[in-house]
């Protein structure tokens, strides 16, 4: 009886530290701006249905919404993050709060609440994304994308927001200090850009996630609309470089997590 009660409260606990995290990214001002950001997508979008003269269900799956509108939130969302996540473990640090939260509860397990509580933030901007396009985008033509390519681009773009979301996350929990996650991460956004364009053909540009992403994009191009398949060992790098980077980079985080010195000077 004992160990049930015990149980249930720290499934209590537990709850309410993820509803209490989910609401502070949710109601943060960076959350706020991402929604309001929408409205220059939405006019992006307006923009790209009157250059076209007929909108059919190949243009609308091929080049309003995949080459349009999933390269878009590619090229600009990827900020987002560094604004939604530098944060995450340095402001308790800050406030010098820190001692008491991660001595009440392993380190491990409020590093997993917060992180899905992230998770769970992005999934439902995301998805008022795509459930926006969706919706405006029937009114204005009165067709929906493929199911299949519509899935095929939210994985692509969750993907890379995990990533950067994962790489701010890890510098917030190294630095343990806020101004470092929001610089390093922009700095290295801004740079990767001159590896892709500017050193496509040097190893420097394997440092650049946006390579690898670029690489999947263009596989699953020739997938969907080509139907076609190529395996080599550049896209079986980039395929396994893009989707395995942000689980990696969580791992590094926990594994360095329990070895830091949280005591505040």
């Amino acid at each position: 009886m004992k160990k049930e009660n015990k149980t249930e409260c720290f499934l209590f606990y537990e709850k309410h530290l993820f509803s209490f995290y989910l609401k502070k990214m949710i109601l943060s001002k960076s959350f706020i701006g991402c929604i309001i950001l929408s409205l220059i997508i939405f006019f992006s979008i307006i923009n790209e249905f009157n250059s076209q003269n007929v909108i059919n269900q190949k243009i609308l799956d091929e080049e309003v919404y995949w080459q349009y509108f999933i390269v878009f939130l590619s090229k600009y969302l990827r900020f987002l993050p560094v604004l939604f996540v530098a944060d995450i473990v340095s402001d308790e640090f800050s406030n010098r709060s820190a001692m008491i939260i991660y001595t009440t509860e392993s380190r491990t397990k409020i590093l997993s609440i917060k992180l899905l509580s992230l998770i769970t933030s992005f999934l439902i901007l995301l998805l008022f994304y795509f459930s926006t396009f969706l919706i405006f985008n029937f009114l204005m033509t009165e067709l929906f994308v493929s199911i299949h390519i519509f899935l095929m681009g939210f994985l692509i773009i969750f993907t890379e927001f995990l990533f950067f979301s994962s790489l701010v996350f890890l510098i917030s929990a190294l630095t343990l200090k806020v101004v470092p996650s929001l610089i390093l991460p922009l700095f290295y956004i801004i740079i990767e850009i001159f590896f892709v364009v500017f050193l496509e053909d040097v190893e420097l540009g394997l440092l650049s996630y946006t390579s690898y992403e670029m690489r999947v994009i263009e596989v699953f191009e020739n997938m969907i609309f080509d139907k076609q398949i190529t395996f080599s060992v550049p896209t079986i790098i980039s395929t396994i470089s893009f989707f395995g980077l942000p689980i990696l980079i969580i791992l590094v985080i926990f594994h360095h997590f329990k070895r830091i010195d949280i005591r505040v000077d």
